[in-house]
């Protein structure tokens, strides 16, 4: 039998709608075991007790759409070159498992950093993403990229390395194996059947792009007759375990078949405003569409922060919402609940109630920007930024602790990251583009 782990704050957030003053969080292993009243507890300081004083414990937030390892290309891609073809498959080349790994690091320590216990993430050297979620203790819902049509790396091979990834990591405790097509323009029709069958049969959730960019689009057209989301529901790959990312580029119809088929999209703000082609939030809302929040990644984001993609989608939806206004308690519920149930299949809730993964944060109250407070939920939401998350638990575990890492190295990753970076600019001559302005 585990210890127990006792956590006192002013404030405790259970889930959107419930909230509890002056309480404390027990935590057993990795579960939460209850919540009670500071003056339920049997013995006023029992073992383990961590008074953690004018705070707030909330649920940690699910990035349902990450690629970690692409802050390589921070800044870089919002000119003449696209983000896309031609910056991240212009350096992907030059990537191994060991860059792959040094670079996946610094991205989890901006998301752990404000605020993210879980990622969704979908890229190549997938087994060197899992080993940075272990070594800093992230959660990580890993797939690896497969394409076969064009890309930076294609064929057999790339699905042989992913079937291997999936049953080298299906009995880790915090990393689980998705299966994860690129999308439907890099991938052909028969290996994405192919690949939906592998997903259900061996009962894996699928993560793929879906109607990401207007290219992907017209080869689509040009090639099916038929839009990507049109294509994929013609194809039988569009289920209830399925993560469609951005699906913004679309034509009448598509959003209804997505409906239909109960998959699960996920609208990346910050990409989609950049790209002036948001997702369509307010009328999957009135189809009654479960819809989820990513980050995406640089070219299109520069950073994995799950506060600023909460408020940059609610604004989004709002700015042209005639119905279906969301509120901040939704696009909380969202990104500490909804994404995490999806993503995880249903295993994870994404609640701080009894039984359920002690994945939580806690959040500085006596700051410029969380005072005055009225509404809790509401300020997290609206308010806090990466300075206010004080601490970070995955697990039950410490992993953040007074905004330091607490099992890794901070300055040696930053410091292996950059030189990670500098070897692949150099191979790839990127670092002359770079000095040259080509990206400005």
């Amino acid at each position: 039998m585990s210890s127990l782990q006792y956590f006192s704050a002013k404030y405790i957030v259970e889930d959107s709608t419930h909230l509890h003053k002056d309480s404390v969080l027990i935590v057993q292993g990795d579960l939460v075991k209850d919540i009670v009243h500071i003056e339920s507890l049997p013995e006023k300081k029992p073992k383990n007790f961590n008074e953690l004083g004018e705070v707030i414990i909330s649920p940690g937030f699910t990035n349902a759409h990450s690629h970690v390892a692409l802050n390589s290309v921070k800044g870089l891609g919002y000119g003449s070159a696209s983000a896309l073809y031609d910056v991240m498959w212009g350096i992907e080349p030059a990537l191994d498992d060991d860059l792959v790994y040094k670079l996946s690091l610094l991205g989890m320590m901006d998301a752990i950093s404000s605020g993210t216990t879980s990622i969704n993430d979908h890229y190549f050297f997938a087994d060197s993403v899992a080993k940075a979620c272990e070594t800093i203790g992230m959660r990580g819902f890993i797939g690896h990229t497969i394409m076969t049509e064009y890309g930076p790396w294609t064929g057999n091979e790339q699905i042989s390395l992913a079937k291997s990834f999936n049953n080298n990591w299906k009995n880790s405790k915090t990393v689980h194996p998705i299966v994860a097509p690129h999308e439907t323009s890099t991938v052909s029709p028969k290996v994405l059947k192919e690949l939906s069958n592998y997903a259900l049969e061996n009962d894996l959730l699928t993560h793929i792009h879906l109607a990401q960019t207007q290219k992907e689009m017209e080869y689509i057209k040009s090639n099916f007759k038929t839009s990507p989301i049109k294509h994929a529901y013609n194809l039988g790959i569009l289920n209830e375990k399925v993560i469609a990312a951005h699906c913004n580029v679309i034509e009448d119809g598509d959003l209804e078949l997505l409906a239909e088929s109960k998959a699960f999209p996920v609208f990346c703000p910050t990409t989609h405003g950049i790209a002036g082609k948001p997702m369509n939030t307010n009328f999957l809302s009135e189809l009654n569409v479960d819809w989820g929040i990513g980050t995406d990644c640089s070219g299109g984001n520069d950073d994995y922060d799950m506060l600023e993609e909460m408020r940059t989608a609610l604004v989004l939806n709002n700015s042209v919402a005639k119905k279906n206004f969301i509120k901040p308690k939704e696009v909380f519920r969202k990104a500490s609940e909804e994404n995490i149930k999806r993503i995880s299949g249903g295993v994870f809730s994404g609640k701080l109630s009894k039984n359920q993964k002690a994945d939580f944060i806690t959040v500085l109250i006596n700051t410029p920007r969380m005072l005055p407070l009225h509404d809790v939920v509401n300020n997290i939401v609206m308010c806090a930024s990466s300075k206010e998350i004080n601490d970070v638990y995955i697990d039950g575990k410490c992993v953040l602790k007074n905004s330091e890492f607490q099992q890794i190295d901070e300055q040696a990753v930053l410091e292996d990251g950059m030189n990670a970076l500098n070897k692949i600019f150099v191979k790839t001559g990127f670092d002359k583009k770079i000095s040259e302005g080509d990206f400005l």
